[in-house]
């Protein structure tokens, strides 16, 4: 079997067409925070620094893979608006909403941080300049300097719009999965071996603390002193954990962090496909409860990732029956997820019908999970 490149090329290009036609207000150059699924803007919706970010990475990226410049339009407007978002307290803030007012989410805005600098960082790849060396720079070292638990290690949230620790801190796997992911990125961006053991550092906590040592499943929310709290277990998040971990460990020529995280990919997958595969239907359910989906619907984030830690374990173990996998679901994934207009569709019912009463695109959903997923199989295959 063979994975269709020359079909996921025509969906990423379809999939910017979408925004370019329907995700920007093209008199002010504004993007629009959320749109249905018949294309309509919410005029009324808050927007966020992640909704921002995502789509300056997405944007930028898409026009690297493609080699073009056709939507950087869409990085631009982007990189604009996320300007407006600069805390004066330093970092970005969470969200704002309709009349620009700032939204504060003290347990989500650190990973918020992360993904600025990925896109800042996305964005530097298509358009070098130094004002974004700058921002990268500033904005780097504001996470490293503000954010780290120097008592027990690792990133702590729980932090106001001044950055003062509020009266419930956590350490979030979304944090760290998404902070190794942007200073993988950094590092790969300018070298400097000064990053490496963040990097390696992040893969570790990762390891030990956030991954249970039994079900193979990543915990979401732990105490600073990294005691588990109640948890949700997601195959999405297994799944996008199990392939980054061994991305970072390959990039950093760590061997023995790599032997690690490859084996452990191995066992997480297998529990993926045992728990969440929906083998009548087709597609991965996401919230998992004592080992059994919990819901009637697909998402469309789990079904990308779920593609890459497959075709990540066939790379590892050259097993047939990852590659096959994997390319099942990329065939589900265009035949059901891909809506007329080129975007993806949110959630798809177990019957193959989606959910049209879910914007298209939204606070939580831009370009990310999609635009990552073309631009990882178009660059490793």
């Amino acid at each position: 079997m063979k994975i269709p490149l020359d079909r996921l090329n025509q969906e990423l290009k379809n999939n910017l067409l979408f925004w370019m036609n329907n995700g920007i207000q093209h008199d002010t150059n504004r993007l629009y925070a959320s749109v249905s699924v018949d294309g309509i803007p919410d005029l009324s919706a808050p927007i966020g620094v992640m909704y921002l970010s995502r789509v300056l990475y997405g944007a930028s990226t898409a026009c690297r893979i493609l080699e073009t410049e056709s939507f950087a339009v869409l990085a631009d407007a982007s990189f604009k608006q996320l300007k407006e978002f600069h805390n004066p307290k330093g970092g970005f803030y969470w969200a704002k909403d309709a009349s620009n007012i700032p939204i504060h989410d003290s347990e989500n805005v650190n990973m918020a941080q992360a993904f600025v600098l990925y896109g800042l960082l996305a964005y530097a790849g298509l358009k070098p300049s130094l004002e974004l060396d700058e921002m990268i720079e500033i904005h780097s070292n504001f996470i490293i300097k503000n954010l780290y638990d120097a008592k027990n290690g690792g990133f702590i949230d729980g932090f106001d719009e001044n950055w003062m620790l509020g009266p419930t801190p956590s350490k979030a796997f979304g944090t760290h999965i998404h902070l190794l992911e942007s200073f993988l990125k950094l590092y790969e961006y300018n070298k400097n071996e000064k990053i490496v053991p963040l990097i390696e550092q992040l893969i570790t906590i990762i390891l030990q603390y956030f991954i249970t040592k039994d079900t193979y499943d990543c915990l979401h929310r732990l105490t600073p002193d990294w005691k588990a709290k109640e948890n949700e277990i997601w195959a999405g998040h297994n799944a996008e954990c199990s392939w980054i971990l061994c991305q970072a460990a390959k990039s950093v020529k760590n061997q023995e962090l790599l032997v690690a995280c490859n084996a452990l990919s191995l066992n997480i997958m297998e529990q993926v496909i045992k728990k969440a595969l929906d083998t009548e239907n087709g597609g991965v359910y996401n919230v998992l409860k004592s080992d059994l989906p919990t819901e009637d619907f697909k998402i469309w984030w789990p079904q990308a990732e779920v593609v890459l830690a497959l075709l990540n374990c066939y790379n590892i173990s050259k097993d047939i029956k990852y590659k096959t996998q994997a390319i099942e679901l990329i065939d589900y994934i265009s035949n059901n997820f891909i809506a007329e207009n080129g975007e993806w569709f949110t959630e798809i019912f177990d019957n193959g019908k989606p959910n049209t009463s879910i914007p298209i695109i939204h606070f939580w959903k831009s370009m990310y999970h999609t635009v990552r997923y073309y631009a990882e199989i178009k660059e490793s295959y």
